[in-house]
C-alpha cells in the first residue's frame, strides 16, 4: 500500500467515526470547554507516549540494520553456495565428463546414422552401406547407352532433327538438319554411377541417368570434348586462355593441314557454347537426380529403421548416463557429509574397538538410505536422459544431411539438448506452485548451464592435448583431463547459476523489506484508527 492510498484509508476510518451522545449536561459541557487548558500536563502526557512508543530511527541505526541483515542473509547464501559447489563438480567430474566421456567413445563423426551428405564425402556410420558401395561394380558404358530411354530420346532427337526442330542445349542455336548429334548425359552417366548418395538409396544408376531432364542433344564436338567431366569443370576447360590463344595462331597461318583445320573448327565450335545455358541445364539436371535420390533414401524403410533404432540406443545410452550419475554423485556427496562428519564429532570409536564395525555399519546404511531415497529423482534422470538423448540423435542425422559433425560436436548436441530439453520442460510443466517467472528463472539457469559445459566440451580436446604432451602425465592424461575440466566447468556453473540467483535475490529482498514495512504501517493504523469508536460520551 502506498502513501496516498494509506492516507485515504485513514481519512475514510475518520469520517466512519460515529460519536453517540445520550444525557449530557449541557451546562457541565459548556463549563469544560470554556476552562483553561492544562498544556503543561498535555505535554507531559505526549512525552510520556513517545518516550514508551519511540519509533524514531537514525541513519547509523538504519545503516547498521541493514549491514546486518546483509550479512546475515549473504552468510546463508555463501554456505549455499559452497554445498552447491561441492555437489556440482562432483555432478561434473562424474556426468558429462566422466560418464560422457565413456558414452562419448562410441561417438562417431557424423553420427551414427548415414546421410547421403555423409557418404559423399567418404564418412559412413556402418561398414554394411560401404561394403555396398564397394561391390557397385565397375562403369559400363553399355548399360547406361543402351538403356531403353536412352534409345528411345535418341529416335525421338533424330525425327525431331529431320524436321529442323532440335535444338543444341548447350549453344540454344537448333542443330543442322545434315550435321550429326550426340545424345549428352548432362550429368555424366559416370558420375552418377560412382555416386555414393546413389549407392546408398538404392537406385538403379541407369533409370537415375536416363531421366528426361539430364538426356540434352548437342554437337558431336562438344559432347566427346566433355567427356565424364561436370559441366562446371568442362566449361572452366574449355575457357581457358590456351585456347583463345591456339585458335589465334591458327588463324594467322597462311595453309593449316587437314588436322589443323580440324581442331580449328573444333576450337571455334566450342567458343560458341552459351555457358549459362549449359550451366542452368546442369544445375535442371542436377536438381531433378538430387530430388531423387533424397526422396528415395530419406523416406526408405532402410534410414526411418536405422533411424529409430540409432536413436533410441542414443537415448538408452543418454538416460543411463544421467541416472547412474545421480546415484555415483548422490553417493559421493553422502560420503563427503559423513567424512566431515568424523572430522567434526570423531568416529565415536576406536579401530580396536569392537562398536567400530557397527558404526562403520550404521553410516554406510546412512549413505545408502540417503541414496535410496533419491530412486524417484534416478528415474526422472533416466526419463529426461532417454528423451534428449533420443531427440539429440534426431537433431545430429538432421545436422549431418547438410554439413557433417564431428565427434565432438556430437557430444556437445547431447550435452546441450539435454539441458534445453530441462529448460523446455520446467516452462511447459512447472513444479506445483511454480509461478510462470519462477520457472522462466529456472529455466535460464539450465540453459546456462548447457552453455558452460558445451564450452567445457570444447576446451577439453586442448586439455587433454597438453596433458598427453607430458610424458609423466601421459598414461593418466584421460583421468585428469576429466577431474580438471569436470571441477573447473562445475565452479562455473555455479558460480554463473548463483550470479543470476543473486541478481533475483537482491531484488526479492528489497521488495521484501518494502512490503514488511508496509504491512507494520498498517498493522499500526488499524490499530490507531481501526477499532476507534466513540460509543458515548458519558456526563
Amino acid at each position: 500500500m502506498n502513501s496516498l492510498e494509506r492516507f485515504k484509508k485513514r481519512q475514510k476510518i475518520k469520517k466512519s467515526i460515529t460519536v453517540y451522545s445520550n444525557g449530557v449536561d449541557e451546562a457541565l459541557v459548556q463549563n469544560f470547554l470554556n476552562s483553561d487548558i492544562n498544556e503543561e500536563e498535555i505535554n507531559k502526557t505526549f512525552d510520556g507516549i513517545e518516550k514508551f512508543y519511540d519509533i524514531s530511527v537514525s541513519d547509523d541505526e538504519a545503516q547498521e540494520f541493514l549491514i546486518r541483515f546483509k550479512t546475515e542473509f549473504n552468510e546463508k547464501r555463501f554456505e549455499q553456495l559452497i554445498s552447491d559447489c561441492k555437489k556440482e563438480v562432483i555432478n561434473s567430474i562424474v556426468t558429462p565428463f566422466g560418464l560422457g566421456r565413456v558414452v562419448s567413445a562410441y561417438d562417431k563423426v557424423g553420427g551414427n546414422v548415414n546421410t547421403i551428405h555423409n557418404v559423399r564425402n567418404g564418412i559412413y556410420a556402418n561398414e554394411e552401406d560401404k561394403k555396398a558401395y564397394d561391390n557397385r561394380g565397375d562403369y559400363n558404358s553399355d548399360e547406361y547407352h543402351k538403356h531403353k530411354q536412352y534409345i528411345a530420346t535418341n529416335r525421338k532427337n533424330s525425327q525431331l532433327q529431320k524436321e529442323g526442330k532440335l535444338s543444341d542445349y548447350m549453344t540454344g542455336k537448333k542443330l543442322d538438319k545434315n550435321s550429326g548429334n550426340d545424345l549428352d548425359h548432362v550429368v555424366s552417366a559416370k558420375e552418377i554411377h560412382d555416386d555414393d548418395g546413389r549407392v546408398l538409396a538404392g537406385i538403379d544408376g541407369a533409370d537415375l541417368a536416363n531421366s528426361e531432364n539430364n538426356l540434352k542433344a548437342t554437337s558431336k564436338t562438344n559432347n566427346r570434348s566433355k567427356k565424364a567431366d561436370s559441366m562446371e569443370t568442362f566449361i572452366k576447360r574449355k575457357r581457358k586462355n590456351e585456347n583463345i590463344k591456339e585458335i589465334q595462331k591458327l588463324q594467322s597461318k597462311n595453309n593449316l593441314t587437314t588436322d589443323e583445320q580440324n581442331r580449328l573448327r573444333k576450337l571455334k565450335e566450342l567458343q560458341k557454347i552459351n555457358d549459362k545455358k549449359a550451366l542452368e541445364a546442369d544445375k535442371k539436371a542436377r536438381k531433378e537426380i538430387e530430388d531423387k535420390i533424397n526422396t528415395s533414401y530419406y523416406t526408405s524403410d532402410k534410414f526411418i529403421k536405422n533411424l529409430g533404432k540409432e536413436s533410441l540406443n542414443e537415448g538408452g545410452k543418454m538416460g543411463f548416463q544421467q541416472a547412474l550419475g545421480l546415484v555415483i554423485t548422490e553417493f559421493f556427496v553422502a560420503f563427503f557429509d559423513e567424512i566431515i562428519d568424523i572430522y567434526k564429532n570423531g568416529f565415536k570409536s576406536g579401530f580396536d574397538n569392537d562398536d567400530f564395525f557397527k558404526i562403520l555399519k550404521e553410516r554406510l546404511l546412512r549413505i545408502k538410505d540417503k541414496i535410496m531415497g533419491k530412486w524417484k529423482d534416478v528415474a526422472i534422470a533416466f526419463k529426461d536422459g532417454f528423451l534428449s538423448g533420443f531427440l539429440s540423435n534426431l537433431v545430429t542425422t538432421a545436422i549431418n544431411a547438410f554439413v557433417t559433425t564431428g565427434k565432438r560436436v556430437v557430444r556437445i548436441i547431447r550435452e546441450g539438448l539435454f539441458s534445453l530439453f530441462r529448460a523446455i520442460k520446467i516452462l511447459i510443466f512447472p513444479p506445483e506452485n511454480m509461478t510462470f517467472s519462477e520457472a522462466m528463472h529456472e529455466a535460464k539457469k539450465l540453459i546456462a548451464t548447457g552453455l558452460i559445459i558445451s564450452i567445457g566440451v570444447i576446451i577439453e580436446e586442448y586439455i587433454d592435448k597438453i596433458i598427453k604432451a607430458t610424458a609423466i602425465l601421459e598414461p593418466f592424461a584421460d583421468i585428469l583431463t576429466s577431474i580438471f575440466v569436470g571441477a573447473m566447468t562445475g565452479l562455473a556453473v555455479t558460480m554463473v547459476v548463483y550470479y543470476i540467483d543473486k541478481k533475483k535475490n537482491d531484488k526479492e529482498v528489497f521488495n521484501a523489506l518494502v512490503e514488511d514495512t508496509n504491512k507494520t504501517i498498517d498493522r499500526i493504523e488499524d490499530l490507531l484508527y481501526g477499532s476507534f469508536s466513540l460509543k458515548s460520551i458519558q456526563s
